[in-house]
């Protein structure tokens, strides 16, 4: 009995030496980089309170993930470029007897070392949020691009040691 104990427990010690050895370091985000640039991000749409939203949930998500300084961009160590490709409002259905309206938004999104190569390849993030007045608009706007924000934290931090999270809206 002792015999096959010996090289099992051998076997379970090297397995967890071997995979418990990983190890990631805040400052390990993509390209080894320390500060984000955050500039206005280019708008294809009318709607100038959506770039706004945008420049705003993006800085707040930044200072408070921590992992990266906010700088200026001439003394960043990447660019987080933005571009507001599409808003839409569209009838949106819902099992209660009022109707809901969405806004969603479609942003580009692309970081660049500031002299270097792409970290975080271009792409498409959705964000929506729902409304049923038109007051509650601006509150629909701000889940949409909280959304948005979100994927984009969640894309360029994480590693194997820390895994996404889905975005619950507020």
């Amino acid at each position: 009995m002792t015999k096959k104990v010996v090289p099992l427990a051998k076997f379970l010690l090297a397995l967890f030496l071997v995979t418990g050895c990983y190890y990631a370091t805040p400052s390990s985000f993509l390209g080894g980089i320390n500060s984000i640039g955050i500039p206005l991000p280019g708008n294809q749409t009318s709607e100038q309170s959506v770039a706004d939203s945008l420049t705003e949930a993006s800085l707040s998500a930044f200072s408070q993930e921590g992992r990266l300084r906010i700088a200026d961009e001439e003394g960043a160590d990447a660019i987080l470029y933005l571009d507001i490709l599409s808003v839409e409002d569209s009838f949106h259905p819902s099992a209660q007897s009022v109707d809901q309206y969405r806004f969603s938004v479609v942003v580009s999104v692309e970081i660049k070392a500031f002299e270097g190569p792409v970290l975080l390849k271009q792409y498409e993030a959705t964000g929506w949020g729902t409304y049923e007045e038109d007051a509650e608009r601006e509150q629909a706007i701000g889940k949409a691009v909280r959304m948005v924000v979100r994927d984009i934290i969640d894309r360029s931090t994480w590693t194997k040691t820390t895994p996404r999270r889905p975005y619950i809206p507020n």
